[in-house]
């Protein structure tokens, strides 16, 4: 009966992974930031699997590891709830509704040589966003930092260079170890850290196969750090100058879709692959671009773990998690600013502010839900006035 009964749990914790977790991957609008402050509202604030500290232990980690962010936290928290199984379940379900949206953006453009009208729905999400990217901030920042002078000079610190443009893999690097030097002294300067990527693949122009095609995206999920301009590059270099395989317009149309479409932007991959060889291409590329985040996740919890459980590292997290923050705040900070530049999106944005302030228990999906048909009835009520 015992061994019944837990069967029985899993089968249930697995099915609120799926359903968190693909609800997640249709509503992650807003890049990284976005992405982070929708999962962090689901899984610490309403479901409460992990904590604070937790979350930015992770947060922090997966920004000095190659892959898409959002897509390598959602999976630790997913094993954090349901074990192995509920790492791939999480990961999975997360990146399908981005696929599937791909593959029907990528056959209207087929027929019609057109990528679909969303505009007037997207446009309100951008400050329903902004509105969760605040939100999350402020409760990183009360949860995590508190009151250490350190954290809170390393935070500030991380926050000018970001906005000077230093790039923030380095950032969050020396944040780290700083904190970790003047915390645990001279033995922390004997701190390493490396990262392995597959070797480069050969890339000479071919007839086109899936095989090939699946190795050169296995590649780019691999090695991959940055934002949608270094996917662009690598997307670049491989499918259209040295495979030819698309133009440099459909290249440049894939991340487009990639960014109006909820989910990692690694989901241009689909849209890509569903031009080169219709939906087995999709499929294969898509696959191949997140094969590798399931394997650094299982690597990534392992690590995170066992840091959490050590002193002298506990020191290092801390320092990374503070310096996590204020990058989310940057892209805070430069979403406030595009919000800030039409008085209908600065409407949306206070409205969303006040329900998330006021409102404790209500959902990230409601929140973009409500900026989205608001963002919709307010250009359309703003043309109305107009025509009258």
């Amino acid at each position: 009966m015992d061994g019944i009964s837990e069967n029985d749990s899993s089968i249930v914790r697995l099915k609120e992974i799926a359903f968190s977790c693909f609800k997640l991957g249709v509503i992650g609008f807003g890049g990284i930031a976005g992405m982070v402050a929708t999962i962090e509202n689901e899984m610490v604030v309403r479901r409460r699997w992990i904590d604070h500290q937790h979350f930015t232990d992770i947060l922090s980690t997966s920004y000095i590891i190659p892959g898409p962010n959002a897509v390598e936290i959602i999976m630790h928290c997913g094993k954090e709830r349901g074990g192995r199984l509920g790492l791939i379940v999480a990961g999975v379900c997360y990146i399908l509704p981005a696929m599937i949206i791909c593959l029907l953006f990528g056959y209207f453009y087929r027929q019609y040589s057109a990528i679909p009208d969303v505009q007037d729905f997207i446009f309100g999400i951008r400050p329903a966003t902004t509105a969760l990217v605040i939100g999350a901030v402020i409760r990183l920042t009360n949860n995590t930092i508190r009151s250490n002078v350190v954290l809170i000079i390393l935070c500030i610190a991380v926050l000018a260079g970001s906005l000077y443009g230093i790039n923030e893999i380095y950032l969050i690097l020396a944040a780290g170890l700083i904190n970790l030097a003047i915390r645990a002294g001279k033995r922390a300067m004997s701190l390493t850290l490396g990262l392995v990527a597959l070797p480069a693949i050969e890339q000479t122009a071919t007839q086109y196969s899936n095989s090939k095609l699946f190795l050169i995206f296995l590649k780019i999920g691999a090695i991959l750090y940055g934002s949608g301009y270094v996917l662009f590059g690598y997307m670049d270099e491989s499918l259209v100058r040295n495979q030819h395989w698309l133009t440099r317009q459909q290249l440049i149309d894939s991340i487009a879709v990639g960014q109006i479409t909820p989910g990692p932007i690694l989901s241009s991959a689909t849209f890509a692959g569903f031009l080169i060889n219709g939906v087995t291409g999709g499929v294969l590329a898509t696959v191949a671009i997140f094969l590798p985040s399931f394997f650094i996740s299982f690597f990534l919890h392992k690590v995170v773990t066992w840091a959490r459980g050590s002193k002298q590292l506990r020191y290092f997290l801390d320092g990374l998690s503070a310096a996590s923050i204020s990058i989310i705040a940057v892209v805070g900070i430069h979403l406030l600013g595009e919000t800030f530049k039409s008085y209908q999106g600065t409407i949306i944005l206070a409205i969303c502010l006040l329900l998330g302030f006021f409102s404790k228990k209500i959902s990230s999906l409601v929140i973009i839900l409500i900026g989205s048909l608001g963002g919709f009835l307010v250009l359309h009520l703003t043309q109305w006035l107009h025509l009258a």
